[in-house]
Parts: C-alpha cells; sequence; structure tokens
C-alpha cells in the first residue's frame, strides 16, 4: 500500500463522493493502521482483525473501510487484483443493550439547567444556557442524531408548521414534528432572541458561519456529568436510545419509531426491542402469569 493513494483516495471520497468529514477520518485513521501496521497483505491484516478483542462494528467499519479502497485501487488500475474478492470471513455476533439515561437523572438535568436560566447574571450567561436547554430538549424530544442536531439550518425550522426539516444519514430527508410545547417555546424564543446575526445554522460555532461543533456538545455533557457527580459519563447518543426506549415504553409501533429516527431498515431500530427494567417490573408486577395460579389455590 502506498501512502500517496491513501491521501489520493481521500481527496477523492470528499471531492467526488463529496463524504462526510465524520466517514473521511474514519477511512483515514482505518487506513493509516493497516499501512502502519507490520502486515505485509490484506489477507493477513483482515485475518489479525477478526481474531482481534474488537468490538464487531468496529471491525466491520474497519474492514469496510478496506475494500472500499481496493474497489477505488482496482478502478483506477493502480492494483491488480482487490483481495476482498478472494476473502471469506465471519464476523462475531455481539448483542448490546442500548445505553439510556436513568429518568431521575434526565429530570436532574432539565432542573438544573432551567436554574441555571433562571440565575443567570449576565445576558451571554442566559444565553448560553438558553442554549444548552434547548440542545438537550431537542436530543430527547426528537431523538435527533448529534450531528444531524448540529446541523440544523435556520432555513429549514418552520415555526407555523412546527417541524424540523432534517438531513440525515446518507443524505435522506425526514420531517420531524415538534410535539412538546416547552421544546418548542424553547425553540422559538432562542430564535427570536438570538438569531439576528447572519448564520446558516440554529446553533452557531465560535465563527457565526459554522455550525456548532460535536465536541462542544459533548464538552456540555461531561460538565452536566461532574456536576452532578455521576459515575458513568453521558452522550449525546444516549438520549437517542433514551427517546426510542420511552416511546416502545409507552406502546408505540416500532415501525413509526424506526420512521422519527431515520432508520433505513427496521432491523436497525429492533435493537430497542429489549424490555427496559421499568417496563419489566411493570409486566411482571400487573401481569405476572402465576398470579393467575396464585388464585385458582386460594379458592
Amino acid at each position: 500500500m502506498d501512502y500517496k493513494h491513501i491521501s489520493t483516495f481521500l481527496d477523492y471520497c470528499k471531492t467526488h463522493r463529496r463524504l462526510s468529514s465524520h466517514t473521511i477520518r474514519a477511512y483515514k485513521n482505518d487506513l493509516l493502521q493497516f499501512y502502519n501496521s507490520n502486515y505485509s497483505s490484506v489477507e493477513t491484516y483482515v485475518e489479525h482483525l477478526t481474531k482481534s478483542n474488537i468490538k464487531s462494528n468496529t471491525l466491520r467499519r474497519k474492514i469496510a473501510s478496506l475494500k472500499v479502497f481496493y474497489s477505488y485501487l482496482k478502478y483506477h488500475n493502480l492494483v491488480d487484483e482487490n483481495p476482498f474478492n478472494q476473502l471469506r470471513y465471519q464476523f462475531r455476533t455481539e448483542k448490546i443493550l442500548p445505553k439510556t439515561i436513568p429518568y431521575d437523572i434526565l429530570k436532574s438535568i432539565f432542573l438544573h439547567l432551567e436554574q441555571k436560566i433562571t440565575y443567570s447574571k449576565t445576558k451571554y450567561q442566559k444565553q448560553k444556557a438558553e442554549r444548552n436547554l434547548l440542545i438537550i430538549s431537542l436530543l430527547l424530544s426528537t431523538g435527533i442524531r448529534i450531528s444531524e442536531l448540529c446541523h440544523i439550518h435556520l432555513k429549514n425550522i418552520n415555526l407555523s408548521n412546527r417541524t424540523l426539516h432534517i438531513m440525515g444519514k446518507g443524505k435522506k430527508e425526514r420531517i420531524l414534528f415538534l410535539g412538546d410545547q416547552i421544546t418548542f417555546s424553547l425553540l422559538e424564543t432562542y430564535i427570536n432572541n438570538y438569531c439576528f446575526q447572519p448564520s446558516n445554522y440554529l446553533f452557531s460555532g465560535k465563527y457565526s458561519f459554522k455550525p456548532l461543533s460535536e465536541q462542544s456538545v459533548r464538552l456540555i455533557l461531561n460538565t452536566l456529568v461532574k456536576q452532578h457527580n455521576l459515575t458513568t459519563p453521558i452522550t449525546p447518543h444516549m438520549f437517542r436510545h433514551s427517546f426510542a426506549t420511552m416511546l416502545l415504553d409507552s406502546d408505540v409501533d416500532i415501525r413509526y419509531i424506526q420512521q422519527i429516527l431515520g432508520h433505513s431498515s427496521i432491523s436497525v431500530t429492533q435493537i430497542y426491542t429489549h424490555v427496559s427494567q421499568s417496563k419489566q417490573k411493570e409486566i411482571l408486577t400487573l401481569c405476572n402469569p402465576i398470579a393467575s395460579i396464585h388464585s385458582q389455590s386460594k379458592k
């Protein structure tokens, strides 16, 4: 593998395929890892990956990066053969339950952010406090991805219809209705009070013409974790998991949840069909099959 080919491939992904910076960064990391390894062939490297102790999703991504790269090399006659035409491998199956945020912690976070607004001493502090509360509210009330949240365009917000026009993964579009009145009021107030400066985005970064970075949102959550003395981290995606799990607990059809989350396949949404602890407690208390046995034995 030639480093020059990696560089050319990444440029091609950016200019011709118009892939996201996140995808290009993943390609770069995966390809450089192979480039800097001691393995002389793709076959031995892939064998090493399949035997190593890494998560199956990470393994799939690393192999997918190499497959796309070698398809590019073959198409441009930079290699004689694509080694993946001959490779056969099996992925480990992992079933990891989505991590959600406990209800009491969610309540505490929202109360804390509301108090931050109330006790703000300056206009700057109040703007940041209102922004942070709106970010958390949108994450939990819509199940939106962090990348989608940071790239919400002002032109794609329809206050009259209470909708957000979202560009999701794979440039797949969907419309989200803002059904929660408090979240909608926060959004409306924020736009009216703070979105006067020239900006394309609802949440602007350091420079008004750029969106707020995903890392900035993660830093906001890290600060909340420290302020609440929590022992486990909270990530933006955990709000998405919590959103989907709460909808399932409320008996919302999984096909509707798939559409709201913007999943291309129902199989992706099915990771949420585990029974949450609160729902399990309710089911096994109110609907336990043994209850009928007890009632019969008492007669």
